[in-house]
């Protein structure tokens, strides 16, 4: 019986992502991958484990004994492991503490490690790519790079995470349409002490543009060559859209002018495509249609509009004020600019008392608005969202209450797909695996 191939093997034959790649092979060892993909750079040891790193070396995401691992950029380290329990699937999360996450580190530095001092040994066999397939990837190259991902000591990373502390306040949770964009904050936490689904409030500033330029500076110098993984930009935070409209049109600038990734010390093109932005009172001051038709110009593609229910009534238990005229008339405004939406509303929002309301009345406010195709309607947990300290004038929904209501929600907004927009159940949960 012929051996079935790794995912290493596999790799180095058909990874079409990889335009370098390499194969290295000692005897009664898997082979191992070596592969340059955009902005990042890989290694299987046949179908595990597997690192990945940025072009600077430091890991982003491994999987190794059955489990995966997401290094944020703040240094927290998240374990994640999907198990099959009743016939489903189930994700757990946990974030490892302190000396974990430095033991991991050590551990995926001394892979690199012991990788150089294999090739040093020159007993093992190179395998490049099949021709036309790409470029194999030249010894002293490798050699290199691994030598870079070794670098990154304990030293190295509470360096490193020193600075990424200096150049960023609190992170806010990401929209789910760009859980890859890199964020850069024109403001910092939560304005009139209020977040979105009862979340975790932070203290309230904002960066006035010139301020903001030295802020994406200093993002770009800490992400470096990662900013060639992305090609969207999340700009923070959740108030930077009821700012006067000249200082949202600088920021655009200022990300246009200041993003720009370096590769051998040159600069290269945009490293985005698009920016994006999130919006969750829609109350006047907002920007209005002329600012955002500017703002498109300058590469504003898509708001999230954070709709907690479509009830006035239970948004007032999250703190928001707005009444449904606002929320059409920003959406209309956005729409007729070129500018996509993604709606994030809540699953059990108002809980047991009020389920039918708030199924029938934001389904209702969500029919009407103006959404076309490219447009997004992400249902949340509202479990997920509310931060530890919320309290909750509402009896939350059990399990069984939950998915049902889901599937109504999903029911009632069945009409949108006729239009092109697309009804998605979001976890950020999964989002993370």
């Amino acid at each position: 019986m012929t051996a079935q191939p790794n995912e290493a093997a596999c790799l180095l034959e058909k990874g079409a992502l990889y335009t370098r790649r390499e194969g290295l092979q000692w005897d009664g060892r898997d082979l191992v991958f070596a592969g340059f993909k955009q902005g990042a750079f890989s290694l299987y040891f046949g179908d595990e484990p597997i690192y990945h790193f940025d072009l600077e070396g430091r890991w982003q995401r491994a999987y190794l004994r059955g489990r995966h691992y997401i290094k944020r950029l703040d240094g927290a380290v998240h374990e994640v492991e999907r198990l099959r329990e009743g016939g489903g699937l189930v994700i757990h999360r946990r974030t490892l503490d302190g000396a974990e996450a430095r033991r991991l580190d050590e551990q995926i530095r001394g892979v690199a490690a012991d990788l150089l001092a294999d090739l040093g040994m020159e007993r093992g066999r190179r395998l490049d790519p099949p021709d036309d397939k790409a470029r194999p990837i030249g010894d002293v190259e490798l050699r290199e790079f691994l030598g870079r991902i070794a670098a990154w000591d304990a030293d190295a990373w509470d360096a490193f995470e020193a600075r990424c502390r200096r150049a960023y306040g609190p992170l806010p949770p990401l929209p789910p349409d760009c859980p890859n964009a890199v964020v850069v904050q024109a403001t910092l936490g939560d304005r009139d002490g209020r977040s979105f689904a009862a979340g975790a409030v932070r203290d309230h500033a904002v960066r006035a543009p010139e301020e903001f330029e030295g802020h994406v500076r200093d993002v770009a110098g800490l992400l470096g060559r990662r900013l060639l993984q992305t090609r969207s930009v999340f700009l923070a935070g959740p108030d930077v859209l009821r700012l006067p409209g000249p200082d949202v049109l600088a920021y655009l600038d200022v990300v246009a002018r200041v993003l720009k990734p370096e590769r051998d010390g040159e600069a290269e093109a945009p490293a985005f495509d698009d920016v994006h932005a999130f919006l969750d009172d829609f109350q006047k001051p907002v920007v209005d249609a002329a600012t955002l038709r500017a703002a498109y110009d300058r590469r504003l593609t898509r708001i999230a509009l954070g709709v907690e229910s479509g009830a006035p009534e239970l948004r007032r238990l999250y703190g928001k004020d707005w009444s449904d005229a606002d929320l059409q008339a920003f959406a209309a405004d956005a729409k007729a600019a070129g500018i996509e939406l993604s709606v994030m509303t809540l699953v059990g929002a108002g809980g047991r008392g009020r389920r039918a309301e708030h199924v029938s009345r934001t389904t209702r406010l969500i029919e009407s608005l103006l959404l076309t195709r490219g447009d997004l309607v992400f249902l949340m947990d509202e479990r997920e969202l509310a931060g530890p300290s919320a309290s909750r004038t509402f009896e939350p929904l059990d399990e069984a209450e939950w998915r049902e209501q889901l599937e109504l929600l999903r029911q009632g907004l069945s009409s949108l797909r006729e239009r092109g927009v697309k009804v998605v159940p979001y976890s950020m949960v999964k989002q993370l695996a």
